[in-house]
């Protein structure tokens, strides 16, 4: 540890909490403004949606890259480099013309903030260990919960306010905000060596390394898989519930604060079993029960009420199906970790990246078969925890067994 950082832990984990937030302020506060944006561009409004699929893809390029020249070139440069990148690409995003412009400007938008947010783990791991680094996690945390409830209804009031063009100058400001904290707050590290063929092959390698642990591809393709399902309602819920069902922005956003609330009240029953003796893969068993439950019960609802279930049922449904991220999440993360003590960054990045891109790919082809009509996002959204059920079982089995 060269230099230590000249804040307390409680304003350290504001700072690093703010470089992270980037993800949902960029993805959420984005959401109530879909239908308004097709309007504009005078587009189908699945085009829109592929823009957060390019989003997510641009994200899992800028964590994979921006974790491994971080380790050469030092936290700070990558972080500063990435939020620049960002913070350009949302000023030209508010002057866009295009459906084309807005893909191309997210994917690259993307890749500046995976490559700025990926640093916040880095950041706690360079700088502090074992209990402190745990205490620093949880404070972020609690300052990152707050960000996926506030984005969208954020967005609602900036479209109100100014349109849609209004939320990228937010996200640019926003940027360009943080850049100035970490210039000022967050110490340089030495460079460690140079980019070079050696330190893309060392990379290349180490990837290789950890994609060779069976055991534990099981945890990185459920977690993928569930983040895609997720991601599925992410990418469809604006259409469905503001264009099928007819809520206003600002009713959209309250009604996905209540997935993110449910999301929170699982992770806290997942902090409590963990404290009071339960291990990571039987709580995981039970968020994939009930996210399993929650999909299924949401595409049998569609079905069985021609399409336009009651919006109460449709929205409760989904809030478990979402919510279960508070059971999942942190314990794929854990039961993933525990098989990588000497390559742990580079894990950690692959496990971040995979369920970026695959998260990406399941809302990608969501636009793809989008129909117009409310059954592509519960089959989707059942599909992609199947698939993640099913590897988990192919390669992860023994986990439960030993036990």
């Amino acid at each position: 540890m060269e230099k230590k950082i000249p804040l307390g832990n409680r304003q350290t984990a504001f700072l690093l909490a703010t470089l992270t937030a980037i993800m949902p302020f960029s993805v959420d506060a984005y959401l109530p403004a879909v239908l308004s944006l097709a309007d504009d561009l005078h587009v189908n409004v699945h085009l829109i949606e592929k823009s957060m699929s390019s989003f997510m893809f641009g994200v899992a390029f800028g964590q994979l890259l921006g974790g491994a020249v971080s380790d050469v070139k030092g936290r700070k440069t990558v972080a500063l480099a990435g939020l620049a990148l960002y913070a350009a690409a949302s000023v030209a995003l508010t002057l866009l013309q295009s459906i084309d412009q807005l893909i191309g400007l997210r994917l690259i938008q993307a890749f500046g903030g995976g490559m700025a947010a990926v640093m916040a783990g880095a950041v706690v791991r360079d700088f502090y260990e074992g209990r402190e680094a745990a205490q620093m996690f949880a404070l972020i945390g609690i300052v990152m919960m707050s960000a996926p409830l506030v984005a969208p209804m954020l967005g609602s009031a900036l479209q109100q306010l100014g349109g849609w063009r209004l939320i990228f100058a937010f996200l640019a400001a926003y940027s360009i905000t943080v850049f100035l904290l970490v210039a000022r707050f967050l110490p340089k590290t030495a460079a460690k060596g140079r980019i070079d063929r050696a330190f893309f092959g060392g990379m290349i390698r180490r990837y290789i390394q950890v994609l060779k642990t069976k055991s534990a591809l099981g945890f990185l393709f459920f977690q993928a898989f569930s983040f895609g399902s997720m991601f599925v309602f992410l990418t469809e819920s604006p259409f469905v519930y503001m264009k099928l069902y007819g809520l206003t922005p600002h009713a959209y956003a309250w009604a996905f604060g209540c997935n993110i609330i449910t999301m929170g009240t699982f992770n806290r029953i997942t902090a409590w079993r963990l404290k009071n003796g339960s291990n990571a893969e039987d709580i995981l068993l039970w968020g994939l029960g009930i996210q399993l439950a929650a999909n299924a019960a949401l595409l049998g609802a569609v079905a069985a009420f021609g399409g336009m279930p009651p919006f109460a049922l449709a929205a409760a449904c989904a809030m478990f199906s979402v919510g279960t991220q508070g059971l999942v999440t942190a314990n794929t993360q854990a039961c993933f970790m525990s098989r990588f003590r000497e390559i742990g960054g580079s894990a950690n990045a692959l496990l971040m990246a995979s369920t970026s891109m695959i998260g990406a790919g399941m809302g990608w082809l969501a636009t793809e078969l989008h129909n117009g009509t409310a059954y592509v996002m519960p089959a989707l959204m059942l599909c992609a925890t199947l698939a993640g059920c099913v590897l988990l079982y192919a390669f992860s089995r023994n986990t439960w067994q030993k036990g």
